[in-house]
């Protein structure tokens, strides 16, 4: 269960393409994510906050409990699942092959969340689709669509590979100042 929530929160963020640039102030999302792999289906409330180069993910339950939290800035990166022990390192990126045993592309999610594409990675393909975009980056397939708002933002994303597929419906968007 502690892997699919790892997996949920880093996957839920993790995706989305390139369209408006959103301010580049700190933000936060919420909303659910859903995660299909094989036979296997989890859910959660998520909760992300951009400050800067700081990133915070909280993950909760049906009843409002907080199941595990991630928190990265270049250098340092920590995950504490529910009440458990914390575990920490210099990457989120390494932290969650650590965490899961198999490596996810985290740092990108700040990004992703918002529908821009990670600069630091190579883009594989990008193109608009209806009320949307396409982004193929770091192996994943990231369509965000339901644009709403100003500036522009999804609120429903799509995330996938060949072993896995996660849909997050983004119900709040905050600016930060």
């Amino acid at each position: 269960m502690r892997a699919w929530l790892v997996l949920l929160l880093l996957l839920t963020l993790a995706g989305c393409a390139s369209t408006p640039q959103a301010p580049r102030a700190g933000y936060s999302a919420s909303g659910r994510v859903a995660l299909k792999m094989a036979n296997e289906r989890h859910y959660a409330q998520f909760d992300w906050h951009q400050l800067g180069e700081q990133s915070e993910l909280s993950l909760s339950g049906p009843l409002g409990q907080t199941a595990a939290e991630l928190r990265f800035s270049p250098g340092n990166a920590s995950f504490r699942e529910g009440n458990k022990r914390e575990i920490t390192a210099n990457s989120a990126d390494e932290l969650i092959v650590e965490a899961l045993g198999w490596p996810l592309p985290v740092s990108g999610l700040r990004w992703w969340l918002r529908g821009e594409a990670d600069p630091q990675l190579a883009i594989t393909s990008q193109s608009d689709i209806e009320n949307g975009r396409l982004l193929l980056q770091a192996g994943w397939r990231i369509e965000s669509t339901d644009y709403r708002g100003q500036p522009s933002l999804p609120h429903k994303l799509t995330l996938s590979r060949s072993d896995l597929e996660i849909k997050v419906v983004i119900s709040e968007w905050q600016w930060n100042p």
